[in-house]
């Protein structure tokens, strides 16, 4: 119902609306539009009214998003999409307006496998153009809630119900260590990305393998820097298994329990689209 409604609003409204949410201003809109600050406010106004909402809180950061202008973000953006695509099949000869797909996953997920999905997309695409947020953090759901972002790649178990998803295979993870902590029986320092992420924690608890030094680590916050530290005997870390065998061979790092390892299933997740332009599917379907 609500993407019907969007279909047939205004698309000046939908063009200020989208500009202050880009430009964080209405005098930003304004001048970006070549339209005056009282304008934009105006098609604002009119297109709450015809929504009978609140799109947008003034505050001291700028302009944010209610709820509501969230949920209208996503369908005015899946409607930016899907007029781009119209307009491309409409002549083979018509020019083809840029796009840009922006994905946010972990620096592993980005090189391994979205650099290669790319890759093979802007061959098909050649007006696709890629934004790659590389992001070992856990705060992915809000960038795609917020619209700052197209994908997400995040565990299964986080996927909200209101997205769409594609679940991809369970990975392994492992805790490795360097040639000290191979041989060694005291308990090692772990070397960890950010204080704030709770995966080795998680490790830990689900493999029931006792840590006293659960509090004293190192951080990197480059996961592909990890393996060099591991060498140097600075501590143990988990790492994706497919990530340590190929570390493995440059580095001399081992399994520090080869009959212990954590599964986790990942999803590519997205903003529901009214339609699905032909790239998507393609990108969707090389997971």
């Amino acid at each position: 119902m609500l993407a019907s409604i969007i279909m047939s609003l205004s698309n000046l409204g939908l063009d200020a609306f989208l500009q202050i949410y880009r430009e964080g201003t209405v005098q930003g809109a304004a001048k970006s539009l070549g339209l005056t600050p009282t304008a934009i406010t105006q098609r604002v106004r009119s297109l709450e009214k015809d929504l009978n909402t609140t799109l947008f809180l003034r505050t001291k950061k700028g302009m944010l998003l209610t709820d509501a202008g969230k949920k209208l973000l996503q369908f005015a953006q899946a409607k930016e999409v899907m007029e781009s695509d119209i307009l491309s099949k409409i002549s083979s000869e018509a020019y083809v307006s840029p796009i840009t797909l922006r994905f946010s996953a972990s620096t592993y997920y980005t090189y391994s496998k979205l650099l290669p999905i790319a890759e093979k997309l802007k061959t098909k695409y050649e007006h696709l153009y890629f934004d790659f947020d590389v992001d070992d953090n856990d705060n992915k759901i809000e960038k795609l809630k917020e619209g700052k972002t197209d994908f997400i790649i995040i565990p299964r178990e986080a996927v909200p119900l209101e997205f769409d998803s594609k679940l991809l295979k369970k990975r392994k993870y492992v805790l490795v260590g360097g040639s000290h902590f191979k041989k060694s029986k005291e308990d090692p320092v772990i070397i960890d990305y950010a204080k704030n992420d709770p995966f080795t924690d998680m490790f830990f608890k689900k493999l029931k393998i006792n840590h006293n030094q659960l509090k004293n680590r190192h951080y990197v916050n480059n996961t592909l820097m990890i393996p060099k530290l591991i060498e140097a005997n600075l501590g143990v870390a988990v790492l994706d298994e497919e990530h340590f065998m190929q570390a493995k061979a440059r580095y001399k790092i081992f399994d520090l329990y080869p009959s212990k390892f954590y599964e986790i299933e990942w999803a590519i997740v997205w903003m529901p689209r009214l339609e699905m332009p032909g790239y998507i599917n393609d990108l969707v379907s090389e997971f």
